[in-house]
């Protein structure tokens, strides 16, 4: 069921809540086109009798630069009724996150999905520019230019780099301090990761050893961080 198919349609913060979930629905066919792992791992639980997926969260990464960090995806989430949840930070990443709430929706009792079922919380880390070496600051700031903060949705949804594409020299050296920046340099405000509402699954998915099993079966392989599962297409409750 797409979003076009939402039976209630709820005027809120904003604007329309059907506009936000095709929001979502158009990052989430751009995450699973350039994951096709992902991908794969999505078909194959709703291929299980017909199982109906509800999503946890979406997580976003950011450079906190310029403009560029939390606040240029979280604005237009805000403004349409996101409040903040909760953060965290993770001094030796140079990393800050966020979690957003989402706004209170009608949901069918049957509702699923992104057309009509609970609105995901949204995840914005940013990587602490400023507190990287010298060198690791230019490389980035290279790449980002003043005002292209203000596309950083537009380019979630169409997974399209704000900035010009890195050479492998400028990723490499990056990547030597921070993994996170250079995924980011890389990949720009494509959604980094997804969770399924594991609670929220039938047919004895709803325990996560369940799933594991599965997946595990269908010849993926899962390691001891959460391999796939936490970088790819996370299927914990967070």
């Amino acid at each position: 069921m797409g979003s076009s198919d939402l039976a209630h349609t709820s005027l809120f913060k904003g604007g329309s809540e059907t506009f936000l979930r095709n929001v979502f629905e158009s990052i989430l066919k751009t995450y699973l086109r350039k994951n096709p792992t992902a991908k794969t791992i999505w078909e194959l639980v709703q291929s299980v009798d017909n199982e109906r997926i509800c999503y946890d969260h979406f997580l976003f990464q950011t450079l906190k630069v310029e403009g560029y960090g939390i606040d240029s995806m979280s604005s237009f989430f805000m403004n349409y009724g996101y409040k903040i949840g909760g953060g965290t930070d993770f001094p030796a990443k140079k990393l800050r996150v966020l979690w957003f709430s989402p706004p209170d929706v009608h949901i069918p009792h049957d509702g699923y999905g992104l057309g009509n079922g609970p609105l995901p919380r949204v995840v914005i880390a940013e990587l602490l520019v400023d507190e990287l070496s010298h060198e690791s600051q230019e490389i980035i700031k290279r790449y980002l230019k003043p005002q292209g903060a203000k596309q950083a949705l537009l380019s979630s949804t169409l997974g399209s780099l704000i900035w010009e594409k890195p050479t492998w020299t400028d990723f490499n050296q990056l990547a030597k301090e921070s993994e996170f920046g250079a995924w980011v340099l890389i990949h720009g405000y494509t959604m980094n990761h997804l969770a399924f509402s594991v609670h929220r699954l039938k047919h004895g998915f709803s325990d996560i050893r369940c799933v594991k099993e599965y997946l595990e079966e269908k010849g993926f392989e899962l390691n001891s961080d959460g391999g796939i599962l936490k970088e790819l297409c996370s299927l914990c409750v967070m």
